[in-house]
């Protein structure tokens, strides 16, 4: 078996159980259409909705039947593969004749075929026509090509349709066999070839030791009779079927021994391992929307096809649960699929793209599309529509369903859930976006399967980076013994990056990229969930290339309230050094001179020792060009969203460290000096107090 279904029925068999417990059924429907040879013809139907199974039912019937110890002749009748509606009788009739002597080769069996062929050729010019019976059509035919009286009368004779049907009827007695006529799929044909069938069936079905077995939607052939002016379609079909026999119901033990089944099928992996609450999840979603939404075999089929397919290639990027409701809405509700696929803004207030603005909150975007999610819905019945809504507002929680969203994530894209963008991308898409770092990708990062450091270089030619840092804070947690080689990867790659020079540059703004930040707050997530805190730490703080982080690390183990410390007091102490020695050292060599940090390790350097910030800053001021060195460690005081970075030298900020008096001096003398624009705005800030942006030179104007 291959690993998708091509909607073939089942046969009974070892490798095509019969999972839905119809084999009684389907032995005790082949006792009743097993007839003797002096018994009248007898028709009956098996009716079912389309996917429910009648063919694997016939399937199942035809086997018991081979079993009987009086075997019979079965004909199998496909409508399908006749030519036109018109010459259906005489289509089946030359079938019925050709497989009669395929199955039964017998001398009485000969002869019915011919009989059965010389009947057959009364109809080669018939055309039936709705309302009318064969007889007439032919009648009419032969009056309307012959004028004359003798000619009419010469060709009705010839006719004589009651004389070779009784001839027909003769011959299959003879045969003392039972015969059973198939006829499967009736309701996939046309309205008209539906019909048509109909009405041959109502035209022959009366050969002694007969059954015919019919298989339809009772529905869907209802509303073909009533479009070809079948006044009471359910009257018209009780003249044709003596007996009509419903499909059997399929329990709900039945179906979940089939879907179970298929989970099996799908994959041997833990199908709900990669993210947050997946297991229970997925229980929640199956039972309260997908049982009740793929009711039958044949779209349990459809539905498991398009989760091989989107699983196979998505696999670990997407929670599992999600995947799996996707799935449910592409096979039974494809216009709301293609909806979500083209409009994500109607199910969580986003585009893929940048085109065109969204104005308003995601929650406010999505309520104001609600029209549009109901459009897409507009061909279901009112219990169909609800059960779809119920299942969108279960996996896009800014849908106002009306239910309690169960299961719900602190953090959405960690949880893999398709309320995410970049997860919605990738489900629908089967790929990452081109700027999208897959689950996959980070744990190889995380493991060291592959170099760090060419991936990073790959992660900022992709302009990945604001994603890296938003999965490595989703798995963090898997850092663990490798934590310290990560972090200090990360921080080389970004801190002599461009764009953390770029983003140190700009105006202060709630967009702005700030790689900086990021690795702050990754920092601060890695040693969270590191068992090991104090060993990382001090491993951290002990490297000077870490510097400017380690800044901002050691103020935050100074403000840990006392039940969530990271480290002892003793501890702290011996992190303040650690950090003093790394500070001084990266100072001296100048390591972030280019990218506007050194004035973050200082200002943090004389919080942690004012005394060795001062005697820093005193064997700086007497080198050469020692102001112009100092002017870039306390140049940088802040930035702000006006103009971006700026100076503000106060006395009362720095005469604990620098010898203010001395330093007014040194920058006098410099102060009509040509100096880069920075460093002339500092120099003025020196000897003045007054704020001036670094990017422009200019003096801030507070009014």
């Amino acid at each position: 078996m291959g690993k998708y279904h091509n909607d073939q029925p089942i046969d009974g068999g070892q490798e095509e159980p019969d999972l839905l417990n119809r084999t009684n059924f389907s032995n005790h429907l082949s006792s009743i259409l097993l007839l003797d040879s002096e018994d009248d013809c007898l028709t009956v139907s098996l009716e079912g909705e389309w996917g429910y199974g009648k063919t694997s039912v016939i399937n199942l019937v035809k086997t018991s039947l081979k079993n009987k110890e009086q075997s019979p002749i079965i004909i199998e009748y496909n409508p399908w593969l006749a030519g036109k509606p018109e010459s259906l009788i005489q289509d089946f009739l030359l079938q019925f004749s050709s497989q009669l002597n395929i199955r039964d080769n017998s001398e009485d069996a000969l002869k019915a075929a011919k009989e059965l062929i010389a009947y057959s050729s009364l109809f080669s010019a018939a055309k039936l026509i709705p309302g009318a019976e064969p007889w007439a059509s032919i009648i009419e035919k032969v009056f309307s090509k012959f004028g004359k009286a003798t000619k009419k009368i010469a060709e009705l004779k010839k006719l004589d349709l009651l004389g070779k049907k009784n001839k027909v009827i003769s011959a299959i007695k003879k045969i003392k066999k039972p015969i059973i006529v198939i006829i499967d799929d009736i309701d996939r044909l046309t309205p008209s070839e539906t019909f048509q069938v109909l009405r041959l069936v109502k035209a022959v079905a009366d050969f002694s030791g007969t059954s015919f077995l019919l298989a339809f939607d009772a529905k869907y052939l209802s509303s073909v009779l009533n479009k070809n002016n079948i006044e009471n379609s359910t009257e018209y079909i009780n003249k044709v079927i003596q007996l009509r026999v419903p499909l059997p119901l399929i329990s709900d033990r039945s179906m979940n021994e089939l879907a179970n089944l298929e989970f099996e099928r799908l994959s041997d992996k833990n199908l709900t391992g990669h993210f947050e609450s997946d297991q229970e999840r997925l229980s929640w979603l199956y039972h309260n929307h997908f049982k009740y939404i793929i009711k039958n075999p044949r779209d349990l089929k459809r539905f498991f096809n398009h989760l091989r397919f989107v699983y196979e290639q998505v696999e670990g990027e997407v929670c599992f649960a999600d995947l799996f409701a996707l799935s449910i809405i592409a096979t039974k509700a494809s216009e709301t699929y293609e909806h979500i696929k083209k409009t994500p803004e109607a199910y969580i207030g986003c585009r893929f793209n940048n085109d065109g603005l969204l104005m308003g909150k995601p929650k406010e975007i999505v309520s104001s599309l609600a029209d549009d999610r109901k459009e897409s819905l507009k061909g279901f019945s009112k219990s169909e529509v609800n059960l779809i809504n119920g299942l969108l507002g279960d996996i896009f929680p800014l849908i106002d369903s009306g239910d309690f969203s169960h299961y719900g994530a602190s953090n959405d894209d960690a949880a893999g859930r398709v309320s995410a963008l970049q997860r919605l991308y990738v489900a629908l898409h089967y790929t990452t976006p081109t700027n999208y770092i897959s689950d996959k990708e980070i744990i190889d990062f995380i493991k060291g399967n592959v170099n760090r450091k060419d991936f990073l270089i790959d992660v900022f030619a992709n302009d990945s980076n604001e994603r890296f840092f938003e999965m490595m804070t989703h798995y963090s947690s898997e850092c663990k013994e490798n934590s310290f080689d990560i972090l200090t990867n990360i921080y080389d790659a970004n801190l002599s990056s461009n764009q953390l020079k770029a983003s140190l540059e700009e105006n202060i703004g709630f967009m702005t990229n700030d790689p900086f930040r990021k690795m702050v707050w990754l920092t601060n997530k890695v040693i969270t969930d590191n068992n090991k805190k104090d060993e990382l730490i001090k491993r951290i703080l002990s490297r000077y290339q870490n510097s400017a982080i380690s800044a901002d690390l050691l103020r935050k183990v100074r403000k840990q309230e006392a039940e969530n410390q990271w480290v002892t007091k003793e501890q702290l102490i011996e992190l303040e050094l650690l950090f003093q020695n790394s500070a001084i050292e990266a100072l001296n060599k100048k390591t972030f001179n280019s990218n506007h940090l050194e004035s973050h390790i200082f200002y943090e350097l004389q919080r942690s020792s004012p005394e060795r910030t001062k005697k820093l800053m005193s064997e700086i001021i007497d080198t050469e060009n020692g102001i112009i060195r100092i002017a870039e460690i306390i140049g940088n005081s802040g930035s702000d969203s006006s103009n971006g970075p700026y100076v503000e030298i106060k006395d009362k900020h720095f005469s604990d460290v620098i010898d203010m008096k001395l330093l007014k001096e040194k920058a006098m003398e410099l102060i009509e000096t040509d100096l880069p624009v920075n460093i002339k705005a500092i120099i003025k800030s020196i000897v003045d107090g007054e704020k001036y942006y670094l990017r422009d030179g200019m003096m801030d104007d507070q009014w």
